[in-house]
């Protein structure tokens, strides 16, 4: 999965959220360390380790 594309996609708003779970969280990770956007995204967590991301206005 192209975690990279979808950060982008999410902070140029050309998708509304992102969900992680779990199993797809380390993957995630190693992306999401190195994204210079992440003050222009919030992680929300839920129920049993699932992450909503989604856009800062």
């Amino acid at each position: 999965m192209d975690y990279e594309q979808q950060l982008n996609d999410l902070r140029d708003g050309k998708v509304d959220e992102l969900a992680i779970t779990p199993e797809t969280f380390p993957a995630f990770q190693k992306v999401w360390r190195d994204f210079p956007s992440q003050n222009k995204i919030r992680g929300v967590a839920s129920k049993q380790g699932h992450v909503k991301y989604i856009r800062v206005n």
